[in-house]
């Protein structure tokens, strides 16, 4: 049985290049330790928020549910705290995944400098 988790909790994640996949983009979860891959952002944020779904899904208590990310995923969302992923793009990302018991919600979604400024609030 998954852990029921409180739907106002919210996540924080941060968006950068893929160091494997020339071209393609990293959504991480800060909270959980999770990755979604895509050709841009919101395919990448779209794939995080599947990611948060089957962690949920596969874990039985809430020390198996948080695992935070490793300290150079921190560094890189707090050296990138300004550049906040557009809302419209998180909203789409959330929304375009089958509604589940539990859809989660980003609290903040920032972009390194290598991310394209049409990603990224003004």
């Amino acid at each position: 049985m998954a852990v029921k988790i409180p739907n106002n909790m919210l996540f924080r994640a941060c968006v950068y290049p893929s160091e494997d996949i020339q071209g393609y983009f990293v959504a991480h979860c800060l909270e959980l330790d999770v990755i979604g891959e895509g050709a841009n952002p919101l395919d990448a944020i779209i794939e995080l928020t599947k990611a948060i779904d089957i962690q949920l899904e596969s874990c039985t208590t809430l020390s198996q549910f948080f695992f935070p990310a490793p300290d150079e995923i921190w560094e890189k969302y707090e050296r990138n705290s300004d550049r906040v992923i557009l809302q419209k793009i998180v909203v789409q990302a959330v929304h375009s995944v089958p509604a589940a018991d539990f859809s989660p919600r980003f609290e903040k979604v920032v972009a390194t400098s290598s991310v394209p400024e049409a990603y990224v609030e003004a």
